[in-house]
């Protein structure tokens, strides 16, 4: 795949996602391939791909009879998945903290220093994701990281939309992102731990309420 392709990929995306998080499609809403290429004067190639990447992080449902439905953002989605990460996250946020190495520190300063300097919501929550897998890189060989990936690719979209109608929620984030970052310079395994379940279960009640506002049309 070229790296033209790829972008053109990523564009149309990003343009759906953004267009699903902002109630532009509605859950029940087909999303026809031949009419979205058509809309961003794109081939059909990308587009599928596009919706394999939707699919991926549970935007849309792809069915070989009803196509491609956009299934929307639920309270009991993202209770289920952050759920799950509260339960799991912490304990591979406290384990990688004894394994990290200087240059995952590094990197992941690096992203925190972006994530500190956007204001685009599908940004700062990419950049997130890449955070918290930088500090969590040195378990990646578990089955615990593997299953904390796959959480944390899902929980993007509901990341952008608190994002969206709640942007003051980006300096909050931004500080207790700081402070996981102190406590794994400071090899404090069990502060980390704290953070990060704190961290999490803050995330889920602002995305909750973010969740609950677009299905009431705000």
């Amino acid at each position: 795949m070229s790296k033209a392709f790829k972008t053109i990929e990523q564009q149309v995306l990003s343009l759906l996602r953004n267009d699903i998080l902002r109630g532009h499609y509605q859950p029940g809403d087909k999303l026809r391939q031949d009419q979205v290429a058509r809309r961003f004067e794109v081939s059909t190639t990308p587009v599928r791909e596009a919706f394999r990447g939707l699919r991926s992080e549970g935007l849309v449902s792809i069915d070989a009879n009803k196509g491609v439905v956009v299934k929307g953002l639920t309270v009991s989605d993202v209770a289920e998945i952050y759920e799950l990460r509260i339960a799991l996250e912490p304990l591979l946020a406290k384990k990688s903290v004894a394994t990290i190495d200087p240059e995952s520190l590094l990197a992941a300063d690096a992203v925190h220093q972006q994530m500190c300097a956007t204001v685009d919501p599908h940004q700062w929550s990419s950049l997130n994701r890449e955070f918290h897998l930088h500090l969590m890189k040195s378990e990646e060989q578990s089955r615990l990281f593997e299953i904390v990936r796959n959480l944390l690719v899902v929980a993007e979209p509901y990341v952008s939309l608190s994002m969206f109608l709640h942007p003051h929620i980006q300096q909050t984030d931004n500080e207790e992102h700081g402070m996981i970052l102190a406590g794994y310079r400071k090899k404090n395994g069990r502060a980390v731990e704290k953070v990060v379940r704190q961290h999490l279960q803050q995330t889920l009640a602002a995305i909750q309420d973010s969740v609950g506002q677009q299905a009431l049309g705000r």
